[in-house]
């Protein structure tokens, strides 16, 4: 029975890699026709080079310049000796190109182990995850690849290979101070990662001091900090967090109060992450862990922006796709499938005064992040550890 789909697999899989081929296309044709249109490679090209010149690569504005680790101007170097244009392209491809391994990764460990379905439901992943990524493959913004960092985490720990996944959380640390957060839950949850974490985070610390100057290097951690502390204070319009949803609705709630909500939240969060370890086996364990991670960056970080939904579009889609496979779950189907589409509302076009993004922006975004987090509290309480994937999540 299974040798029919078996044979459509082949046409399904480079269908798949057709369409991110042309997405990507794309982008790179919009990028060379209007290169400094939306983008943040000069904040990247302009951190990297300073920090090469033992100058300093931060700034005081709460709201843009360079706000990341030092390990980001250090890690964006090989992108920024090349050619402006050159430069512009390989950032792009190599960041697209890690978003789409996790992408098969994530159809290998969650949905599809049976061989007979893995084309079609990665093209369908395909169809549905990557038109979250079109904001932030456009700006070239370290979103794109956290988000498969944490994706690819999540694989590493559903097959119990710990060293791998604390390769990859540390270096989304390294590019995203933000990566924080997936590390800190899967680390609660998961406490065979601590002491490779530990570990790793130790190199991630040390590799800014290959730098020629290592006391420019201790200044600039002391400046990081000093930016960072800054930059988590600056609310603006812009932003697509929780509190933009309740602002856009007429609440605005104090600065003290949101506050206080992220931690009471963050412990919720961690909360439902160790039920699900309990209660799941290791595979949906971890699947369940790094969504719980993605809600609550784009719920409850200050500074989510539209294209920062790049990190939720892969697990609404992926559970979109796992409830496809089961009987009477179609009205939840099509909301999840319709959620990671909308997800991509700020990436079409403005025609005349008509704008989907500005119809939609600051609000749409976290209410299907808000949405999807009870889905996922009833995906923790309605799975059992079931046959073959009978393994502890511990």
């Amino acid at each position: 029975m299974s040798t029919p789909s078996l044979h459509r697999s082949p046409w399904q899989r480079w269908a798949a890699w057709g369409f991110c081929l042309l997405i990507f296309l794309a982008i790179a044709n919009d990028v060379r026709r209007f290169p400094a249109k939306h983008t943040t490679m000069p904040t990247y090209r302009f951190a990297s080079t300073q920090w090469w010149k033992g100058l300093d690569p931060y700034t005081q504005d709460q709201h843009g310049g360079f706000l990341y680790f030092p390990q980001a101007a250090f890690l964006f170097t090989p992108f920024n000796v090349l050619p402006l244009a050159l430069g512009d392209l390989f950032w792009r491809a190599a960041t697209f190109g890690l978003f789409l391994y996790a992408l098969v990764r994530l159809n290998d460990f969650f949905l599809s182990r049976d061989n007979a379905r893995s084309a079609k439901s990665f093209f369908i992943l395909c169809l549905l995850a990557v038109p979250s990524s079109l904001a932030s493959l456009r700006n070239a913004q370290f979103d794109l690849p956290l988000a498969a960092l944490i994706v690819l985490t999540a694989a590493e720990i559903s097959a119990s290979r710990w060293t791998a996944a604390t390769v990859w959380i540390c270096v989304a640390v390294a590019l995203k101070p933000l990566a924080v957060v997936p590390l800190l839950l899967f680390a609660a949850i998961y406490w065979k990662l601590i002491p490779r974490v530990i570990i790793g985070l130790l190199i991630v610390i040390a590799l800014p001091f290959l730098h020629w100057n290592p006391s420019y290097v201790a200044h600039e951690y002391v400046r990081c900090f000093q930016t960072l502390m800054s930059a988590s204070k600056g609310d603006e319009p812009k932003y697509s967090d929780l509190a933009a949803l309740l602002s856009h609705v007429g609440y605005d709630p104090s600065y003290e109060l949101k506050t206080v909500a992220r931690v009471i939240f963050a412990l919720i969060f961690l909360v439902f992450a160790a039920i699900g370890a309990r209660r799941l086996n290791r595979i949906e364990a971890a699947w369940v862990i790094g969504a719980l991670s993605a809600d609550y960056l784009m719920l409850f970080n200050p500074r989510t922006e539209t294209c920062s939904y790049v990190f939720l579009g892969p697990w609404v889609a992926s559970l979109a796709l796992l409830y496809s496979q089961q009987i009477g779950r179609n009205w939840l189907v099509w909301l999840l499938g319709i959620g990671s589409l909308c997800l991509a509302c700020d990436g079409f076009p403005k025609i005349g005064h008509f704008s989907i993004h500005d119809m939609t922006d600051r609000w749409l975004k976290p209410l299907i992040a808000l949405l999807f987090l009870p889905v996922l509290i009833q995906f923790i309480f309605e799975q059992r550890k079931t046959s073959a994937k009978n393994d502890p999540a511990f």
